[in-house]
């Protein structure tokens, strides 16, 4: 079956149960707990092995919007990042790559305890929040320093091997910026129509009247930018609903979901994750700059050689608002639990963020 298939949710507990066998034979479920929550089938999955009992996670590819060559990347990448860096990872168990009756691409990967605070930031103590900045820094550092890499685009599988995707939906650009341009006509075409998630739009043309001046600015800007660093290898999902805490430290047990796999220059991941991590509406500007030099220190300190300049700097704060389209784009399906008014409340919060550049 193959990956966005139909069967999702309704995934039963004998299927997950011959799912695990596949991958490892000797092993059998005990319980299987579903995630409430993501566009894939996620389940924690309680299984008796031959050296005792542990706890697992099944995660099969079933989200429509998912191509095959990026979901078969994701358990080679988490190998890759456990193995060549030391940034907190799940084990991966095994993985199945095609099957006539399951879901693919599936894996099975090791339990990780860690609480996850997607949308409620405000329980983590302050300190908590300052060690996941702290830590952010040096895992994107850590993974910087694995590139560089040829060319800019999307990490995927070809030929059992982890590469840069070069495809009619994810093509390869000897430039960055080339790639970046190219990226947000599309997704300034989609935000004019009601954004990624259509289907999921209260408002379709919530945003419509921000495209043409957004357009507009990005087509001058862009091309004057300064030239950035070399791609590397990037995360670029590094926000709250992908991480694993520890609650009272702030430690970060595991870093999850690398499906948004990347080579793009560290300015822009580093920019990036601090879009999706930084939470102006909720901290004070102090806190926020706070936060955000925490990070940034701790990058720096990791990569000697860096320099947050005054290039570096200019192309971050532009990299922000291409984040923030994304943002944009994404809202029907980030708040689709949202009542009306505020999902009324993050557009208004885009708009003073937009207008800032036009």
């Amino acid at each position: 079956m193959s990956a966005g298939s139909s069967l999702d949710t309704d995934i039963s507990n004998e299927i997950v149960a011959e799912m695990v066998q596949l991958l490892q034979p000797s092993w059998s479920v005990e319980a299987v707990t579903r995630a409430a929550n993501g566009t894939d089938f996620v389940a924690s999955v309680d299984v008796q092995t031959p050296d005792g009992p542990i706890t697992t996670v099944l995660k099969a590819t079933t989200a429509d919007h998912v191509s095959s060559e990026t979901a078969l990347a994701e358990p080679c990448i988490l190998e890759f990042i456990g193995r060549e860096t030391s940034i907190p990872v799940p084990t991966v168990f095994g993985y199945g790559d095609d099957h006539d009756e399951y879901p693919t691409p599936f894996y099975l990967m090791s339990h990780v305890e860690g609480e996850n605070y997607e949308g409620r930031i405000r329980d983590l103590p302050k300190t908590a929040r300052m060690e996941i900045f702290r830590e952010a820094g040096q895992n994107l550092a850590e993974l910087h320093t694995l590139g560089p890499l040829p060319k800019s685009g999307r990490i995927g599988v070809v030929d059992g091997e982890l590469a840069i995707l070069d495809t009619d939906e994810f093509p390869s650009y000897e430039s960055f910026h080339g790639r970046l341009l190219a990226s947000y006509e599309d997704n300034l075409d989609s935000l004019a129509s009601g954004g990624h998630f259509v289907d999921l739009a209260d408002d379709k043309t919530r945003f419509a009247d921000l495209v043409p001046p957004l357009r507009q600015y990005l087509q001058e800007t862009i091309p004057e930018l300064p030239t950035p660093e070399s791609s590397t290898y990037s995360h670029e999902d590094y926000r709250y609903g992908n991480l694993l805490v520890e609650p009272t430290t702030g430690r970060t047990q595991a870093v999850l979901d690398w499906g948004i796999f990347s080579s793009a220059p560290p300015a822009y991941n580093l920019a990036n994750t601090e879009s999706l991590l930084l939470t102006p509406d909720v901290d004070s500007s102090e806190r926020t700059n706070e936060l955000r030099q925490t990070l940034r220190r701790s990058y720096a300190e990791r990569r000697p050689e860096w320099s947050f300049d005054d290039a570096t700097l200019k192309q971050m704060e532009v990299y922000r608002l291409t984040c923030r389209i994304d943002a944009m784009a994404c809202l029907p399906l980030w708040h689709q639990d949202a009542t009306p008014s505020e999902r009324d409340e993050r557009a208004a919060e885009h708009r003073d963020f937009v207008h800032q550049y036009l």
